[in-house]
């Protein structure tokens, strides 16, 4: 980085990785490119579990009309999923539950869990779309583990 600061990383699994390289584990929230890799993985997996349930049409053409369709209908998914999260967050907040979790870190959970459970149901597809699926599902377990891993290194959550 230009001003002389180690790069700073929001995956618990990138910043492992650079604690290895003795750069600094501190959570950073403003890492742009991980966010588009994250949005994009989640769009991927989440578009061809959708997918899978588009039925096989007499033509291509309109095969692909409905695949382009499905592209905005999976956006609006997503952005209806976010209002939702939020009032779950919003009740269990108000019952006392999860208030030490900041809202856009529940949020996460809740998205990539989301993305997990497509991810678990694509597995049983078959092709390349269980490649996919398989590959989410790995990148997430290893973030988990990194993240328990910086936790108990550091011994401080707040950083985790």
């Amino acid at each position: 980085m230009s001003n002389g600061e180690f790069p700073r990383f929001y995956f618990a699994l990138l910043r492992l990785l650079a604690t290895f390289r003795g750069g600094s584990s501190r959570r950073a929230e403003n890492n742009g490119g991980e966010a588009w890799i994250a949005s994009i993985a989640t769009y991927l997996v989440s578009y061809l579990f959708f997918a899978q349930f588009v039925p096989e049409t007499p033509g291509p053409g309109l095969k692909i009309l409905i695949l382009a369709a499905l592209t905005f209908l999976v956006w609006l998914f997503w952005l209806l999923a976010l209002y939702f999260n939020s009032l779950v967050i919003k009740l269990l907040h108000a019952c006392g539950l999860l208030r030490p979790i900041p809202i856009r870190r529940a949020q996460s959970i809740l998205l990539s869990g989301t993305a997990s459970l497509m991810s678990f149901q694509l597995l049983q597809t078959g092709g390349w779309r269980t490649e996919i699926a398989a590959i989410w599902l790995i990148v997430v377990a290893m973030n988990l583990a990194a993240a328990a891993i910086l936790v108990l290194r550091n011994g401080d959550r707040s950083h985790s």
